[in-house]
């Protein structure tokens, strides 16, 4: 029978163009090379995210001080997770399909997905958005419909922001200076050349992912690493608002800063 419908002109084109629609609905629109669960038994994952400044977990409009003795008072700390990767015990990884994560302060827990069961001992990331990503509408997914996460009116044209961090902050040389002295800063940190790999390291013990049951990480993101070689009582380097300013050596800066961010909550 198989040899006799291969023979069959019309029947090879038919296979053909079948395989080439299979292959095309496996290609997710934001995550090119995503592996979906199917027939496999898997569990569902979930992320759970802290906003920090340094070792403060952060409520809005508090004064901190840091570990360095510097105060600061954060008003927004928002950035964008995507194409989130469990890494497997044997270092290959599993990528959760289309998942977009805005993480925002008053909210720690995140559905991410389901994933085949089995141990693995770390997590990657970006943060930020890929280029085609970047380009969509503000309603193409719920996540991206947020104003205060894009450069303008409209995402488009310019694209999204993909860490937003805003507040105030001492910038005096003894960090002596009073809450009515500090400073405000606003961090828009965005465009393609900013979407930012974090690799955690790996998880001891590790993480195993059971049929039907959840697994959470816990991880911590402390917005104050982003200060790291920035140089706060120069007032230039207070403020990044717009998709041109994210060529500047101070965005270059912030984005390296980014990976540090990130540490397994204890």
């Amino acid at each position: 029978m198989k040899t006799n419908i291969l023979k069959n002109t019309s029947a090879v084109i038919f296979i053909a163009v079948a395989a080439m629609l299979l292959i095309n609905s496996g290609c997710k629109k934001h995550q090119p090379d995503t592996t979906i669960v199917t027939n496999v038994d898997s569990g569902t994952y979930y992320m759970h995210l802290h906003t920090n400044v340094d070792t403060n977990e952060v409520d809005y409009g508090t004064v901190y001080t840091t570990s360095a003795g510097r105060k600061i008072a954060v008003t927004r700390a928002q950035l964008y997770l995507s194409h989130i990767q469990l890494i497997k015990t044997d270092g290959t990884f599993y990528t959760v399909p289309s998942v977009i994560v805005l993480k925002q302060q008053e909210t720690e827990q995140y559905y991410i997905g389901k994933v085949p069961v089995g141990d693995y001992k770390s997590v990657r990331f970006y943060v930020g958005l890929d280029s085609a990503t970047n380009t969509l509408s503000g309603t193409a997914d719920t996540a991206l419909n947020h104003p205060e996460m894009w450069f303008g009116v409209t995402a488009q044209p310019n694209g999204y922001i993909y860490v937003n961090f805003e507040g105030s902050i001492d910038t005096t040389s003894g960090k002596n200076g009073t809450i009515a002295q500090m400073q405000p800063f606003m961090y828009y940190i965005g465009t393609p050349a900013h979407n930012t790999l974090v690799t955690m390291p790996d998880h001891s013990p590790v993480f195993t992912v059971a049929k039907g049951q959840p697994t959470l990480t816990h991880i911590t993101v402390d917005y104050g690493q982003l200060f790291n070689g920035v140089a706060i009582n120069n007032s230039a380097n207070l403020m990044i608002m717009s998709k041109s300013a994210n060529s500047s050596s101070l965005a270059n800066t912030i984005s390296n800063n980014i990976p540090s961010m990130f540490s397994y909550e204890e």
